[in-house]
């Protein structure tokens, strides 16, 4: 079944001590803006610069007017109310700080503007907040007529770059012709509430990021055919939590190459956090994909933690390529791949037998160590076996060798299951999974309803008038007071020592309320912190770990049951190992190498709407969920037939299960 692999090259000796779980230490009292959306009241309505709701005239020149003459120097907002607009011209906010961009309507792209790859972009500014409060901002990129003219129509919805203290809440990010949100090298970021509607098709990222620090996304729909959300290098320190995949290529890392000739361009991913993730008939559940080249362990992936993920009828689940995109040369070196841990799997892939719970294919050149697998409960819906396989993959748990010796060889290893796992509980179609959408027909922008109510009343309202902002925007100076008031600015709210009132519920409306005490102890309550509903907010954290139940889950009602131990191969299993020649590691014992500490079982906790973590609770207001059920078509099919799909773009998910 697997063929040998032929290497006669020396492993330096890689030492196996005890290493502690390694995973994002994210602050998340520090991630969003810096101020308050109550100190950005200065209201900039686009109105007043030029657009109209027509769904015809181009937005872009407004925003852009907007943002130069009353919102960059902060304390205002830019305020786009509710309504359709076209936009023709790609938006550049360039710089600035402490400002809002409230998108209470729609904004379509049309199909042969000029954006110059991006439709908007906030790039070298801090304090930042963008957001929807009324549910209804989106933003329609019109991909499927770009796919049936070739436009040549290109550009991503949304970009941030070089940007610290951001946060985006609240968007519904719909049909675009490439990526639908870019994150470029941002920090003390958080992202949620985000809602992505993409089609069938590869090349259509949900939401791509490079971190350089300090970054949270959490309560995220993605539905489209390529990333749910891939983090790309360099990035550290990001957790990524509560995250539901439709139909999607699932979560990655990457891709990732070796292949470099400047120090500068090696590829660093380390310390991301992965929980929580829900995936419905997706290309994959995770993958970590790189290219091979350079000269032995050249850039690396390590110290993360990938645990809770859920699956209703996957074709991968955990997939791991370093010879992606089947590039098998220059075989001479690799990303090297490190103290990664997966931990509490469970749901139903589509054929087990083919392609199993575990699929590693390992560098010949730089094997992947301390590798931890465990608690993958999961089992097949077509056949009666599962079958998981490892290449040149060193840790503990199924198919993953263990070995002290002074070098490593190549092997290739089957782990074959034929009965479910202990206690295994076929998961049913949830009902947030939908059937995914087509590549040349409009999609719906707003149904079926998005999950979460708006975090945010905003700073302006609908009622504002056009004509009483004006007399604001243009009457007071660019670095309003924000203690300023007139009839056209609704004031939010007023922070005193003793208690802050707060207009949403993320953890960086906490951050941006000046009574709130920072924190980094398992848990901080902040007396006195209220939300504008009127109920009490207590900031608890709490460092305990949850398992997932094989029920199926809704954002709701997610139920926590206690995981079993370290993963032990059962009586059922058979195991079929090839080895072969040694094989050579440029790694160091300065990356990080180290042994297979025990005891990563997740212990019992708390629910997840109670927001439970292998790290950090949320510690954040819980957010009601708007019912919605699939149509009659949005029915479970076999998502198989998806690996035959033409891609295009950054990277291809139709992925190659053989070694």
């Amino acid at each position: 079944m697997f063929s040998n692999i032929v290497s006669a090259l020396l492993v330096p000796t890689l030492l196996f001590s005890s290493l502690a779980q390694a995973e994002a230490n994210v602050d998340l009292s520090s991630v969003g803006p810096l101020t308050a959306l109550s100190s950005k009241s200065t209201i900039c309505n686009v109105l007043d610069y030029g657009a109209v709701a027509d769904n015809s005239t181009d937005i872009g020149p407004a925003i852009l007017s907007a943002f130069t003459n009353c919102a960059k120097a902060g304390g205002a907002t830019i305020y786009i109310p509710p309504g359709s607009y076209s936009i023709a011209t790609g938006v550049v906010l360039n710089k600035g700080s402490a400002y809002a961009l409230q998108i209470d309507g729609l904004i379509t792209l049309t199909s042969d503007g000029s954006f110059g790859g991006n439709a908007i972009v906030i790039e070298n500014a801090s304090d930042v907040e963008v957001f929807s409060s009324n549910g209804l901002g989106a933003i329609n990129g019109q991909g499927y007529i770009t796919r049936l003219t070739s436009s040549g129509q290109n550009a991503r919805l949304f970009r941030f770059i070089s940007c610290s203290d951001i946060s985006i809440h609240d968007i519904i990010f719909v049909d675009s012709p490439t990526f639908h949100l870019v994150f470029n090298e941002v920090s003390n970021m958080e992202a949620y509430h985000i809602t992505v509607r993409g089609p069938n098709i590869g090349g259509t990222d949900g939401i791509d990021v490079t971190c350089t620090d300090n970054c949270y996304m959490h309560d995220i729909e993605v539905t489209n055919r390529d990333e749910c959300i891939s983090v790309k290098s360099p990035s550290n320190n990001i957790l990524i939590e509560d995250i539901y995949c439709n139909h999607s290529g699932g979560m990655s890392i990457g891709s990732l190459t070796a292949d470099v000739t400047d120090t500068a361009d090696i590829n660093t991913v380390s310390n991301i956090t992965m929980r929580n993730v829900y995936t419905f008939q997706c290309t994959q559940m995770l993958m970590i994909k790189t290219f091979p080249g350079g000269t032995g362990a050249t850039g690396y992936v390590k110290d993360s933690l990938f645990e809770n993920f859920w699956a209703y009828d996957t074709t991968y689940a955990l997939d791991i390529d370093q010879y992606w995109e089947s590039h098998t040369t220059p075989d001479t070196g690799a990303v090297a791949l490190s103290s990664l841990t997966f931990s509490n799997w469970t749901g139903t892939m589509d054929n087990g037998a083919s392609r199993g719970a575990i699929v590693i294919r390992g560098s010949d050149i730089v094997p992947a160590v301390d590798i931890s697998l465990s608690d993958f409960d999961m089992w097949t819906v077509n056949g009666n076996k599962v079958i998981n396989q490892c290449k040149n993959v060193y840790g503990t748990g199924y198919c993953a060798a263990t070995s002290t010796a002074a070098s490593l060889t190549t092997f290739t290893t089957s782990v074959t299951s034929t009965v479910a796992p202990t206690g295994f509980v076929t998961p049913t179609s949830p009902a947030w999974g939908v059937a995914g959408y087509g590549t040349t027909d409009p999609i719906p922008v707003y149904t079926p309803a998005a999950f979460w109510s708006p975090a945010s009343s905003g700073v302006a309202s609908g009622s504002v008038a056009a004509s009483t902002t004006a007399s604001v925007a243009k009457s007071t100076s660019a670095a309003v007071s924000s203690q300023k008031t007139s009839s056209g600015v609704k004031v939010v709210a007023t922070a005193s020592s003793s208690s802050a009132v707060v207009k949403t519920s993320s953890v960086s409306s906490v951050k941006a309320a000046s009574a709130v005490t920072k924190s980094s102890s398992s848990t901080s309550t902040a007396a006195g912190v209220v939300v504008s509903s009127s109920s009490t907010v207590k900031l608890s954290r709490t460092l305990a770990s949850t398992s997932l139940s094989t029920a199926t889950p809704t954002p709701t009602t997610l139920v926590a049951v206690a995981s079993s131990s370290i993963a032990s191969i059962p009586a059922s299993t058979s195991v079929a190992v090839s080895s072969s020649k040694v094989v050579s590691s440029a790694a160091s014992s300065s990356t990080g190498f180290g042994g297979f500490g025990s005891g990563f079982g997740a212990p019992s906790g708390s629910a997840f709407a109670s927001g439970f973590g292998g790290g950090f609770g949320t510690g954040r207001v819980t957010r009601t969920r708007l019912a919605h059920t699939p149509s009659a078509s949005a029915k479970p099919v076999s998502t198989a037939a998806a690996l035959g799909e033409s891609t295009s773009g950054e990277d291809d998910d139709s992925c190659d299960g053989d070694f």
